[in-house]
């Protein structure tokens, strides 16, 4: 498969090393990366707050405040991941249901170039990886926000290789609603087909939305990949050697296992919808497994208070 670079607005992004250098495939120890999902600029006045002109100071401060935390650590962590949903408006031009409004791509333009700002602010060796989500492709995708995704963001299905790890970033819309784009879905059919390496110390997948949120023979819901097509794709990976999977969408954090692979649902850095605060997870590439921990960076779950402080930290 032909990668695409990201757009130059997002130089964070150039992943070039991890996809050119060879010393990337060989093992040479321990490291660790950051795993965020949900910044979704907007949501929080949008959604939680119900404001008539929604904007997205709080999401911009949140994510902010963990790139802040990401650029304090020593030794760095080699990528951060954003598992989908980095902006709330869809990207249409009109409504084209309830959960959408007029306007939604202009309102877009405006989050992604201040998404693009903050953004600046990580520091060059520290690599952004975006995975594609429902909010930047559409509940149903077209070719046109196909292109809106790849101009804002670059390619939405790929791998790469990063300490002798192979990790492989899907577009889940292709998974939850395979007949809106049929011919990228079997793109990316063909292109899973190819997971499989034995040289790699572990295998790792990236996607927004959860092929299930706490077990694998749970009943279909907005959060979850229906059973049929969830099941299938559990064994596929699974036999390609996939021993861990880590997402977002839920605004929770979940998860379980299939067999002997993990699946790990994270929180939102943005809007949480359930018990878990905003934040972030480390997750350490160890000898022999892959570990993680959730740091919060808010003490609440409430933000009716705008005056907020995301000074405190707890990890789990």
């Amino acid at each position: 498969m032909e990668y695409h670079p990201p757009p130059e607005s997002l130089p964070s992004m150039n992943i070039t090393s991890f996809l050119e250098d060879p010393t990337e495939r060989e093992w040479k120890g321990p490291f660790t990366f950051i795993q965020g999902a949900d910044t979704q600029f907007g949501m929080i006045d949008h959604y939680l707050l119900k404001k008539d002109e929604p904007n997205w100071d709080k999401e911009i401060a949140l994510t902010r405040d963990v790139i802040q935390r990401i650029n304090a650590m020593n030794p760095k962590p080699k990528f951060f991941v954003v598992c989908g949903d980095m902006l709330d408006a869809f990207p249409y031009t009109v409504s084209q249901n309830s959960r959408e409004f007029p306007g939604a791509l202009e309102l877009r333009e405006k989050q992604y170039q201040d998404f693009v700002q903050v953004f600046k602010e990580l520091v060059s060796d520290v690599k952004l990886v975006c995975v594609c989500g429902n909010h930047d492709i559409g509940d149903t995708p077209t070719k046109e926000t196909l292109q809106v995704y790849k101009r804002q963001f670059g390619q939405d299905y790929f791998s790469f290789w990063a300490g002798g790890v192979k990790f492989v970033v899907l577009n889940s819309q292709y998974i939850y609603v395979p007949d809106a784009i049929p011919e990228e879905t079997e793109r990316q059919m063909q292109f899973m087909d190819g997971i499989a390496d034995p040289k790699a110390k572990f295998i790792v997948l990236f996607m927004h939305i959860p092929l299930f949120v706490e077990e694998p023979e749970e009943e279909d819901f907005y959060f979850n990949v229906p059973k049929e097509r969830r099941l299938q794709l559990l064994e596929k990976f699974y036999t390609a050697g996939v021993r861990y999977i880590f997402c977002g969408h839920y605004h929770r954090n979940a998860g379980g296992r299939y067999k002997k692979l993990e699946l790990v649902v994270t929180s939102a850095i943005g809007a949480p919808l359930g018990d878990n605060p905003s934040g972030y997870r480390i997750v350490n590439v160890g000898e022999d497994e892959i570990s993680h921990n959730y740091v919060t960076i808010r003490d609440s779950t409430d933000f009716s208070n705008s005056n907020e402080d995301t000074s405190n930290s707890n990890e789990s």
